[in-house]
Protein backbone atom coordinates (compact mmCIF):
# COMPACT_ATOMS: atom_id res chain seq x y z
CA UNK A 1 0.00 0.00 0.00
CA UNK A 2 1.28 3.65 -0.86
CA UNK A 3 0.00 6.70 0.62
CA UNK A 4 0.61 9.66 -1.48
CA UNK A 5 1.66 12.73 0.44
CA UNK A 6 1.48 16.12 -1.73
CA UNK A 7 3.84 18.64 -1.78
CA UNK A 8 6.46 16.80 -0.39
CA UNK A 9 10.62 16.60 -1.40
CA UNK A 10 10.00 13.25 -2.75
CA UNK A 11 7.48 14.08 -5.53
CA UNK A 12 9.46 17.18 -6.37
CA UNK A 13 13.09 15.16 -6.68
CA UNK A 14 10.57 12.75 -9.13
CA UNK A 15 8.66 15.61 -10.61
CA UNK A 16 12.31 16.88 -11.47
CA UNK A 17 13.88 13.99 -12.59
CA UNK A 18 11.27 13.24 -14.97
CA UNK A 19 11.59 16.28 -17.06
CA UNK A 20 15.27 15.62 -16.85
CA UNK A 21 14.76 12.56 -19.06
CA UNK A 22 12.19 14.15 -21.22
CA UNK A 23 14.52 16.36 -22.18
CA UNK A 24 17.05 13.86 -22.76
CA UNK A 25 14.96 12.04 -24.79
CA UNK A 26 14.03 15.35 -27.18
CA UNK A 27 17.60 15.82 -27.70
CA UNK A 28 18.43 11.59 -28.33
CA UNK A 29 15.24 12.38 -30.81
CA UNK A 30 16.72 15.44 -32.76
CA UNK A 31 20.18 13.86 -32.97
CA UNK A 32 19.08 9.98 -34.06
CA UNK A 33 17.03 10.92 -37.29
CA UNK A 34 17.67 7.01 -38.08
CA UNK A 35 14.74 6.03 -35.91
CA UNK A 36 17.09 3.37 -33.73
CA UNK A 37 15.22 3.14 -30.59
CA UNK A 38 17.55 3.34 -27.30
CA UNK A 39 17.08 1.93 -24.03
CA UNK A 40 16.53 4.31 -20.67
CA UNK A 41 19.42 3.41 -18.94
CA UNK A 42 17.85 6.16 -16.42
CA UNK A 43 15.75 4.35 -13.96
CA UNK A 44 18.89 2.79 -12.00
CA UNK A 45 19.72 6.68 -10.18
CA UNK A 46 15.86 6.56 -9.14
CA UNK A 47 15.77 8.29 -5.62
CA UNK A 48 13.86 6.04 -3.30
CA UNK A 49 11.61 7.30 0.16
CA UNK A 50 14.29 5.03 2.05
CA UNK A 51 17.30 6.27 -0.22
CA UNK A 52 16.07 10.55 0.07
CA UNK A 53 14.93 9.46 4.47
CA UNK A 54 18.68 7.72 4.56
CA UNK A 55 20.73 11.08 3.18
CA UNK A 56 18.78 13.55 5.19
CA UNK A 57 19.44 11.16 8.29
CA UNK A 58 23.28 11.15 7.40
CA UNK A 59 22.63 14.79 6.68
CA UNK A 60 21.47 16.22 10.07
CA UNK A 61 23.54 13.32 12.07
CA UNK A 62 27.01 15.19 10.60
CA UNK A 63 27.79 11.55 9.43
CA UNK A 64 29.01 9.94 6.65
CA UNK A 65 32.54 10.36 5.46
CA UNK A 66 35.06 10.71 8.69
CA UNK A 67 37.71 13.42 8.07
CA UNK A 68 40.65 13.47 9.77
CA UNK A 69 43.91 11.24 9.61
CA UNK A 70 43.98 8.08 12.05
CA UNK A 71 46.27 7.98 14.98
CA UNK A 72 46.03 4.34 15.62
CA UNK A 73 44.15 1.43 14.61
CA UNK A 74 42.95 -2.24 15.84
CA UNK A 75 41.43 -4.83 13.26
CA UNK A 76 39.36 -7.48 14.16
CA UNK A 77 38.55 -7.37 18.09
CA UNK A 78 36.24 -9.68 19.29
CA UNK A 79 32.80 -7.64 21.20
CA UNK A 80 29.98 -8.08 23.56
CA UNK A 81 28.39 -5.02 22.75
CA UNK A 82 28.22 -4.22 20.19
CA UNK A 83 27.60 -8.10 19.13
CA UNK A 84 30.69 -9.32 16.70
CA UNK A 85 33.86 -8.85 15.58
CA UNK A 86 34.83 -4.60 15.03
CA UNK A 87 37.74 -2.78 13.96
CA UNK A 88 38.84 -0.02 16.31
CA UNK A 89 40.34 3.02 14.79
CA UNK A 90 41.62 5.78 16.70
CA UNK A 91 41.28 9.25 15.71
CA UNK A 92 42.22 12.51 17.31
CA UNK A 93 38.74 13.45 18.86
CA UNK A 94 36.70 10.01 18.66
CA UNK A 95 36.89 6.47 17.88
CA UNK A 96 35.36 4.49 15.28
CA UNK A 97 34.37 0.88 15.53
CA UNK A 98 33.90 -0.56 11.60
CA UNK A 99 31.98 -3.97 11.83
CA UNK A 100 30.50 -5.52 8.91
CA UNK A 101 26.88 -4.25 8.89
CA UNK A 102 27.51 -1.37 11.07
CA UNK A 103 29.81 1.43 11.89
CA UNK A 104 29.78 3.72 15.52
CA UNK A 105 31.65 7.08 16.49
CA UNK A 106 32.72 7.53 20.08
CA UNK A 107 33.46 10.92 20.97
CA UNK A 108 35.85 10.78 23.44
CA UNK A 109 34.36 13.45 25.50
CA UNK A 110 31.25 10.85 26.09
CA UNK A 111 33.17 7.90 27.44
CA UNK A 112 32.98 7.52 31.32
CA UNK A 113 34.32 4.12 31.92
CA UNK A 114 35.79 1.50 29.51
CA UNK A 115 35.78 -2.01 31.21
CA UNK A 116 38.21 -5.00 29.49
CA UNK A 117 36.69 -8.74 30.43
Amino acid sequence: MRFHVPNNELDEYREKKEQEREERRKTRNEENKDGEKESDSDDDDDMTAAKLFDAKIHKKANIGQFAGEIVASIPEIPMLIPRGNYSLDFYSNFAKLHGKTHDYKIMFKDINKIFLL
